[in-house]
């Protein structure tokens, strides 16, 4: 399975910063343009809940702001709580990385200027994922492999063979694809 998402977009507010127990988590609100028009002429918007643990969690609360442009990957997730005897549903994206795009000048990251500069971050990231989804199902493989022949089995599970294979096929395609055909897609600020 594939669980992946890269989002360009800037902060609603600041951030809220706390910890729950020895945990550090820092959630905020990222408003995605969709790249197209409403019927009235406005830019069609998402605004997505995101939310980060960790020393992720630090940079976002001390080196971001309302208003600042962001890149990030992350995995969707979806979760239910109950509040005032009511079940509630959230989706929100669990934050992996995170670039800054709009640091000020003193600032001394690298800052994608062009859209072509953006695709290649882009592009960067999900290879970086791809490689490791390939290595996760290697060694998933022969986890599942060494399983089999402790069970006595001579093949493996025809679910999990199957399963494997899909994953190898979504890799393939993601490699196969080119950064300058989302170049189009991407803007910048």
């Amino acid at each position: 399975m594939l669980n992946k998402s890269v989002l360009v977009g800037r902060l609603t507010k600041d951030p809220a910063y706390y910890k729950k127990g020895e945990i550090i988590i820092s959630t905020f609100c990222l408003a995605v343009e969709r790249g197209y028009k409403t019927k009235d002429g406005t830019i069609a918007v998402d605004f997505i809940v995101c939310k980060a643990f960790g020393k992720l969690a630090h940079n976002i609360h001390e080196y971001t702001k309302k208003g600042q442009l962001v890149a990030l990957t992350g995995q969707i997730q979806s979760r239910a709580y109950v509040k005032d005897d009511k079940k509630h549903y959230i989706t929100e994206i669990i934050c992996e990385t995170i670039k800054f795009l709009n640091m000020p000048a003193s600032s001394k990251s690298t800052i994608p200027q062009t859209k072509e500069e953006m695709s290649e971050l882009i592009s960067e990231s999900a290879e970086s994922y791809a490689s490791d989804l390939s290595s996760k199902v290697a060694k998933e493989k022969l986890r599942a492999e060494a399983l089999a022949k402790e069970n006595g089995e001579n093949n493996l599970d025809e679910k999990l063979y199957s399963e494997y294979h899909n994953v190898v096929d979504v890799i393939k395609e993601t490699e196969q694809q080119t950064p300058d055909a989302d170049a189009s897609k991407v803007t910048t600020s």
